[in-house]
Formats: structure tokens, sequence, C-alpha cells
């Protein structure tokens, strides 16, 4: 009988431990690596007392799973090993992993929390994987690290698996080389007055190329550099560079020109956001520069009332607040009326399609009439002909950026751009 509270068992007795199951398994025997370390981000907002009623919970669920011939060991503070016995069907395999998730879910609703964490689970299988112990936990380990990768709740080791995440392996080697480096770089589209047709600012887009992979797309190095730990240090990089860069554009003695950055939703969710920010200000003299963040309205779902008050902190900064993207299905009026926000941006495919779709042309119209009721500005995004343009003016539009003005350029190729260009 396991107790409720695991002790933590080492990686030596582990081993023996996996070994001597597989021996005494009759057929074959599937071994789960379960991490359930998301769960932390919870303990460090509550009482630490909870994650010994986490723990307790979880066990309790888990022995439920497991029978007579299985076996349980906590492997780490919240990882979990679950050797079960003649389990190597798929559809064995998915059954067991589906109800470790569900029971991971269920012991965090009984922690009565309003937040959410994720289980990852790795599954290598004796003896098809190997019969041998030490292999078999090492295969179970890059299962599970390919889940957290793919961001899958569980993950069934195969062998090309080990190239996947040797690539994504040596892709975090090259990011976190590129974050120390400085190698990223910002483009920018320029933001036009609709009712002046001047420039009256850009949004800044991050850029990287890696050595051996070439351009890689924003989502991905992002994701990975928040993987590795450094994602507080290249929004501080992109948030300077960017201050200094536009404090280096050449401007008309009446242009007061704004930059735009985009923060991603689990970065409004790290608590020291807000000084990384004013961190970033404090080295360009105050919001001189105009600086609006960019934001999703999926950021504002997730964990909406600290994102809120991170949002009203940047606002009594003299920040101001984008959100991106705006009518894509996400936001409540209940959640509108609440967001501390200076500008709406109409998501691109509205505006491409509104010429010859009532319905586009319709929810653009209410954006534009529900962001002035509210004192914002509004951004039309992807704009591309003159025949868009036209339409949004009409609509009262004050904002426009897309390929009609330019595409997203390098700064010296943006100064160049700035230098020459007049769009009154």
């Amino acid at each position: 009988m396991i107790s409720q509270e695991l002790n933590l068992t080492d990686a030596v007795v582990f081993r023996r431990e996996v070994q001597l199951q597989i021996t005494r398994s009759a057929e074959s025997l599937s071994l789960f690596i379960v991490d359930m370390g998301g769960i932390k981000k919870i303990f460090s907002r509550k009482n630490p007392e909870i994650s010994r009623s986490f723990l307790s919970n979880i066990a309790r669920l888990l022995q439920r799973l497991c029978r007579e011939q299985d076996r349980l060991y906590r492997i780490g503070d919240f990882t979990f090993g679950i050797a079960l016995a003649d389990v190597s069907s798929d559809v064995h395999i998915q059954l067991a992993a589906e109800k470790i998730v569900r029971l991971h879910d269920t012991a965090i609703r009984d922690l009565d929390v309003p937040y959410k964490a994720k289980v990852f689970i790795g599954i290598a299988k004796s003896p098809e994987d190997s019969a041998e112990a030490h292999e078999l936990i090492r295969k179970a380990g890059v299962a599970l690290e390919a889940s957290r990768s793919s961001d899958d709740p569980y993950f069934v080791y195969r062998p090309d698996a080990v190239e996947t995440l040797s690539l994504k392996w040596n892709l975090q080697e090259e990011v976190g080389a590129g974050i120390t480096a400085r190698d990223f770089s910002l483009y920018y589209q320029p933001k036009i007055s609709l009712s002046t047709g001047r420039v009256v600012g850009a949004e800044a887009l991050l850029r990287w190329a890696s050595d051996s992979h070439g351009s890689v797309r924003p989502d991905i190095f992002i994701a990975i550099a928040r993987e590795i730990g450094r994602m507080n240090e290249l929004t501080q990089s992109l948030l300077t560079t960017a201050l200094r860069q536009v404090s280096e554009w050449p401007r008309r003695e009446d242009a007061d020109y704004g930059v735009s950055v985009n923060l991603d939703a689990d970065s409004l969710k790290d608590p020291d956001i807000a000084d990384v920010i004013e961190s970033s200000l404090s080295i360009w003299g105050g919001n001189d520069h105009q600086l609006t963040i960019e934001i999703t309205e999926a950021a504002l779902v997730t964990e909406s009332d600290s994102n809120f008050a991170i949002l009203h902190k940047l606002r009594s900064m003299g920040i101001g607040i984008s959100i991106d993207d705006f009518g894509t299905g996400y936001s409540a009026l209940s959640y509108f009326k609440r967001i501390p926000a200076s500008e709406l941006k109409i998501d691109q495919a509205f505006v491409k399609h509104m010429l010859e779709s009532d319905g586009d042309r319709s929810i653009v119209e209410t954006i534009i009439e529900l962001a002035h009721r509210f004192d914002m500005q509004v951004v039309a995004e992807g704009v591309e002909t003159a025949e868009q343009l036209e339409m949004l003016k009409k609509l009262g539009c004050d904002t426009a950026q897309g390929f009609y003005f330019s595409e997203p350029l390098p700064q010296d190729e943006y100064c160049r751009w700035l230098k020459k260009t007049d769009f009154a």
C-alpha cells in the first residue's frame, strides 16, 4: 500500500524499482513520468501549506489509478513515476494518460484557486523501447520533454523524437546566445494618421535569424526564450532598443512619433514586467517617446484580474495600452469596459474583406464607434489598397498601417523612408 503523502524516491532506488517491475511483468510494462510542476505558480501566490495539500490529494487520486500490480513513485517535487504492468497497447496507454490529466485537473479544482496549471506526461514501453530500466527511464524523459515542447499533455516515445528535440535544444542554445549578444533586431511598420496623412509612429516587430536555420518565426523564438528563462531579458532589450532607435528617427518640427511594442500574454502575467518596462523607460528619460504596449484580447482573458492590475499600473506610468487584433472573438463587453486601453487595433482580416462583405464592414464600423465612445483611438491593420484606405476614412478610423504605406523595415531603411515620405 502506498502512503498518501509520497516520500521522494532517489534516482538509484527508482531505477532499481523499475527494473524489478520490468522483471515481474508477464508481458510488458509502460513507464509514465508525470510532471505537475506547473502548479508551482499557484504555490508562489498562496500559503505554502497548499503544497502539502496538493501532493496528498494527487497521490491519493493517482493511487486509485494504480492496480495492485502497478507502482507509484514520487521522483521530484511535483514529478511522479508510474509503472503500469501489462499495459502496452496505444488505446490503453491513451486512456491511462487521459485519466491522469483528469486527475490532475481534479486536484487543481479542489484547491479552489482561480489559476490554471498544465500537466505533461512522457511514456516509454518495455520491452519495445527497452528492457533495461535506465534506458526506459531515459526514453520516458525524452518523451516528457517532447510533451512539454509540443504543449501536448502526453507523448509516447518514438525514435524520431530524439532528433526533433536535438534540433530544439540546439535552437535553445542559439536563442540564449543571441539574447546575450543582442543579435535580435527590430523592424518598423509606420502608422499613418488618416486625418493628416502624416506618420504618427510605428509598430516595432522583433526579428531573428539563426546561423543554422535562417529566419525563425517570432512565436518560435519567443516561446524558447520563455522556456530557457530569458524572456524578461529579451523584453528589456527589445524595449531599450526601440526607445533608443526612436530617438534617432529624423523628424519634422511638428512630429511627435510614438512606438508600439508587442507584449505576449505570458509576459503580461509576469509580476516583474512593469519593473522591466519602467527600467527601460528610465534609460531614455521617461515616456518622451510615447511608448505603447500592444497586447491581444486573449491576454485579457487569461488570469484577467492580475493582467488588468498590471495594465492599470502601466497606464499610470504614462504608457499607452493597445488591444491588438480586436474583434477576433475573445472579449465580452464585461471585459472591455475594464480595459485601461488607449487604442484598439482592428484585425486585418476584417479590413481585407470589408469592401465586399457587409458583415465585415459593419464589424469595422462598430469597433470604431465603440472605441470612440470609450475615448480610444482606432488603428486599422493590414491596409493594402487605396479603396480600403478611403473606406476607413469614411468610417471615421483614426490611424492605419499596412503594406499600402510600407512593409516593416529595419532601422536604417525606416529612417531613409521617413526622410523622403510625405503623405500629406
